[in-house]
């Protein structure tokens, strides 16, 4: 079943050819798989595959179009009736002399007469549709040049609706509850694999009310040392000793919006810098949290950030939060040097606090709401060092 209503799927797309409008498309295909899911409610994972949906500027509900062994799943998880469902012939998979990307593009050459058609370049041109594909694509068309989408429904995505954020506040239980899961289990003898085992197992039971998963495969981060400074790292075959640090970025899914949580999670006393990394980090994150109310800028947030991390003299480069919610990075606003995008009401951020530098590791993050009068965190974890002696 799908996870919205027909109405709520409808006024994504009513909003989006609005927006179409506005940059001269008669039609747009969108390629990018949790787009597809935004737009239809299908939640299949198949995007190794070619797939699109056909939004047309004077055509309420859009098109999928997809292999034909995918669209009994659509047909069970879009919103769309059956006969908005269309398929390409499975002989078209894995094959050396045909494309998917001909029968996509009759599909489309029946339905739209002009020109003036949109494509999520990004969405596509890095996994389904190579240069090759692109061609086969362009030619069965018509069209010389698309017209570049990319970033046009990320752009609806930031702005979440009440159901959206129900979901994520849902998964930031199971978020919290899978970090508490790896503090209790950690000690020493217990091997790596079986801590990762334990976070996934409470990120797919959820809570004894809310079911976890309905999402993408999202192994946690969990780099494990002393300092932990590797980043996107998972465990490895060895057994916790004393002295050790292990830095978790977790994700829980509900219908495929995400809340993440970080924290660093120290077996033994941590050392004096440790103690300080964390005092700066904390400062920091909670400037950042403190700022970031409807009207304020990204810049104005990162900003705040580094006014109240950088007399610490620990050195962090990276960003310091992004929009999240629908496939984990949804496309919306970075909080960056420079990025003049106004924060809004109903954004939702992952505010990361990473530090991953030779000498130093450290990891701090939280998934937060802006409401009307300020931010909210999905997560009631504490804020202070996790240490098990």
């Amino acid at each position: 079943m799908p996870a919205f209503t027909t109405e709520e799927y409808r006024v994504r797309v009513a909003g989006l050819r609005r927006k179409m409008a506005e940059r001269g498309m008669d039609a747009l295909l969108v390629l990018e798989e949790a787009n597809l899911n935004y737009l239809t409610g299908y939640a299949g994972y198949s995007a190794y595959v070619p797939q699109a949906a056909l939004v047309l500027q004077d055509d309420e509900d859009p098109w999928l179009i997809m292999r034909e062994l995918d669209i009994h799943g659509a047909s069970v998880e879009a919103y769309l009736p059956e006969s908005r469902i269309l398929s390409y012939a499975e002989k078209f998979i894995g094959s050396k002399t045909l494309s998917a990307w001909q029968p996509i593009g009759e599909y489309v050459r029946e339905r739209v007469k002009s020109s003036r058609i949109g494509l999520e370049f990004s969405g596509g041109m890095s996994r389904t549709l190579g240069v090759k594909d692109y061609a086969v694509l362009s030619k069965t068309l018509g069209v010389d040049e698309f017209i570049d989408a990319d970033g046009l429904v990320s752009s609806f995505k930031a702005i979440k609706s009440p159901a959206e954020i129900k979901y994520m506040e849902q998964a930031g239980k199971i978020a919290d509850r899978a970090m508490l899961e790896a503090k209790k289990l950690i000690a020493v003898g217990v091997r790596e694999c079986d801590v990762a085992a334990a976070v996934q197992h409470a990120l797919t039971s959820g809570t004894p009310e809310i079911p976890g998963g309905h999402g993408p495969i999202s192994m946690p981060n969990m780099a494990i040392g002393w300092p932990a400074n590797m980043c996107h790292s998972k465990w490895g075959d060895g057994a916790y000793k004393m002295n050790t640090q292990t830095n978790f970025e977790i994700g829980a899914f509900r219908h495929r919006y995400v809340a993440a949580v970080s924290r660093s999670i120290f077996l033994g006393e941590p050392t004096a810098r440790s103690r300080h990394v964390h005092q700066a980090c904390f400062d920091g994150w909670h400037a950042a949290f403190e700022t970031l109310r409807p009207g304020v800028k990204s810049t104005d947030v990162e900003q705040a950030f580094r006014r109240a991390f950088g007399p610490y003299g620990v050195r962090k480069e990276s960003r310091m939060g992004y929009s999240i919610g629908l496939d984990w990075v949804d496309g919306g606003p970075s909080f960056l040097e420079g990025d003049e995008t106004e924060i809004q009401e109903n954004m939702t951020f992952h505010m990361l606090i990473g530090i991953w530098e030779k000498t130093d590791g450290y990891i701090f993050s939280e998934t937060v709401h802006v409401g009307k009068d300020g931010a909210r965190s999905f997560s009631t974890l504490a804020r202070d060092m996790f240490v098990k002696q």
